[in-house]
């Protein structure tokens, strides 16, 4: 059968195949020889060639490894594209080694960090300047080099202000400061705690407004630069916006004086400056000022200031009056040596407005015009009437008028010596009948009788001491008339009669009374009417004007002074008939 081999035959097959395989064993030797060769042919330069990138940076280019927590370290970072042994110097300027921070370290690939405090190899702080971190990556045979720039800075920027001294003080005028410096050109600037940094000029100079509080104000200039280093200025500034306290003790406002020289005196707080009129006066350690002045005649008004170191100012003012005359003084009424028949008479004087009046010793009223009347009571004999006025600054004129009270009395009537009285009778009876004749013919022609009436001063007060001025009524008639005045109360019972009847001219005349009823008692306080009778041979006229005594002190619930005025009415004598038979 074909599958059935023999022994001999299957041993020939085996020695045919191991011939087969003797042969080929030395060309399989070769091609692997071959194929290792070529493989190191071309993969030992490969390799051989092959080199590690280096990218490296640092965080910031400027450090201060000067311990105050700012920048004290500077960082690397650097990146490898393979693995690599990697050495990390640094080098001064001149490359020249300072220190070593990683030697021959073998690295993968990747980025990473070495970090230096700024000491070199023997543990010495180095010196301020430019230094260089190196990286040397090396892989299998070849290595790549690379550089990085770094600064060490450890002195702090200046800062040097133009206008802001120490301990400064300023006035209510400079609520606002112009803070002016300069600084490193690099360097950032802070004011206080304000959020945003002051501008920087390129020469290093810096400007900003500030606006003070009153007060002291804290101001902190901060200069930071590129390493961290900072420095700081710090200055007080204190507004102060209240003038200084000025108190004037002489002379008090609208003061009157008649002495040129003035004494001005007054105090403020120690070391304010006092001007007065324009001039620095000297003021001591206190603060106590004084000093004379010269017034002008009339007004003078005194200026008195006071400027505090940083210019605040109080300011006050006094007027004073200079006058050295005497006051006018004038009486139209009483002549010296005068004698009159009346127990009392009226001063009747005029004198400058606001002078003060003294009658006899007690002080009169006096208008607007510098009028006054005063009714002056008169015993027996020689009496002294003394005026004085005095004005404002003291001056005083002083007029003496001695007048003398005769009373009319029985005795002194003149007898007649016995005559033939019929032909005094005869001839006495013609003359008046021819008189009325005359009389009645002018009384056709002359005009009718009138009596306006006026209260010039209608309201009598009355203090502990008695009236302070008398009722003074005004009366004008429109032809001669015989005049009598009376004062009634309210129930219309007669409290006075002012003077006696007697013949008046034509035109204006003054009653005056003093409050007294005719039995030489004052009256009591209350409302009272003055009625003035004018009569003629052939009419009569009155009118009354009402007066009232009020307490010192009290509002009086009366009309005014032209109410009063206005209450004034003429009527005929019939009018007041009943008051007559009463």
């Amino acid at each position: 059968m074909k599958t059935r081999r023999t022994f001999t035959q299957t041993r020939h097959l085996r020695r045919r195949a191991t011939r087969r395989r003797l042969n080929l064993a030395p060309l399989f030797a070769l091609l692997t020889l071959g194929a290792i060769g070529a493989a190191l042919v071309v993969l030992f330069p490969m390799d051989w060639v092959r080199t590690a990138g280096v990218t490296a940076n640092v965080e910031y280019s400027v450090f201060s490894p000067n311990n105050d927590g700012q920048r004290d370290v500077a960082y690397l970072q650097y990146a490898l594209t393979t693995d690599a042994v990697v050495t990390v110097r640094v080098l001064d300027e001149h490359k020249g080694l300072v220190r070593t921070l990683i030697n021959e370290q073998a690295q993968v690939a990747g980025r990473h960090t070495v970090t230096w405090d700024g000491l070199d190899s023997l543990g010495q702080p180095v010196a301020d300047g430019k230094y260089y971190f190196q990286i040397i990556a090396r892989a299998t045979a070849r290595e790549t080099v690379t550089s990085v720039p770094i600064y060490v800075d450890t002195k702090p920027p200046i800062i040097r202000l133009a206008n802001l001294p120490e301990d400064m003080e300023v006035g209510g005028n400079t609520r606002e400061l112009i803070i002016e410096g300069v600084t490193d050109p690099d360097a950032t600037v802070w004011l206080n705690d304000l959020y945003q940094p002051i501008p920087v000029d390129e020469d290093g100079s810096f400007r900003i407004r500030y606006r003070l509080q009153e007060g002291v104000n804290r101001i902190e200039i901060r200069a930071v630069d590129e390493a961290g280093n900072q420095s700081s200025v710090v200055r007080e500034v204190t507004l102060i916006t209240q003038p200084p306290e000025l108190i004037v003790t002489n002379p008090p406002d609208e003061l009157w004086i008649n002495q040129a020289m003035l004494s001005v005196q007054g105090k403020v707080p120690p070391g304010v400056t006092v001007r007065v009129n324009g001039k620095e006066v000297q003021v001591d350690e206190d603060g106590a000022f004084n000093v004379d002045i010269v017034l002008d005649e009339g007004e003078n008004v005194i200026r008195v200031e006071a400027i505090d170191p940083v210019g605040n100012v109080s300011v006050e003012e006094r007027r004073v009056f200079l006058r050295t005359r005497p006051p006018q003084l004038a009486l139209t009424n009483v002549q010296d040596g005068m004698t009159v028949r009346e127990p009392s008479i009226i001063v009747i004087g005029r004198t400058e407005p606001g002078v003060s009046v003294w009658v006899n010793g007690r002080q009169v009223a006096v208008d607007a015009q510098g009028g006054f009347q005063a009714p002056v009571e008169l015993i027996a004999g020689e009496n002294v009437i003394r005026v004085e006025a005095i004005d404002k600054a003291g001056n005083s004129a002083t007029l003496v008028r001695r007048i003398v009270y005769e009373p009319v009395t029985a005795t002194q009537k003149a007898e007649v010596p016995a005559r033939d009285w019929q032909p005094i009778f005869t001839w006495t009876a013609i003359g008046l009948a021819g008189l009325l004749l005359a009389w009645l013919a002018a009384s056709l022609w002359q005009r009718p009788l009138t009596l306006v009436l006026r209260a010039e001063r209608p309201v009598l007060y009355r203090d502990s001491t008695g009236l302070t001025a008398p009722a003074v009524i005004a009366f004008e008639i429109s032809r001669p008339a015989t005049v009598v005045a009376q004062v009634w109360d309210e129930q219309d019972n007669p409290v006075a009669t002012l003077g006696r009847r007697q013949r008046r001219s034509r035109g204006e005349h003054l009653l005056v009374w003093n409050g007294k009823t005719d039995a030489g008692k004052p009256a009591p306080p209350g409302a009272y009417e003055i009625e003035v009778h004018a009569s003629t041979l052939f009419n009569t006229v009155s009118s009354s004007v009402r007066v009232w005594i009020q307490e010192e002190g009290l509002a009086p619930e009366v009309l005014t002074q032209a109410e009063a005025s206005s209450r004034v009415q003429n009527v005929d004598l019939g009018a007041r008939g009943d008051r007559e038979r009463g």
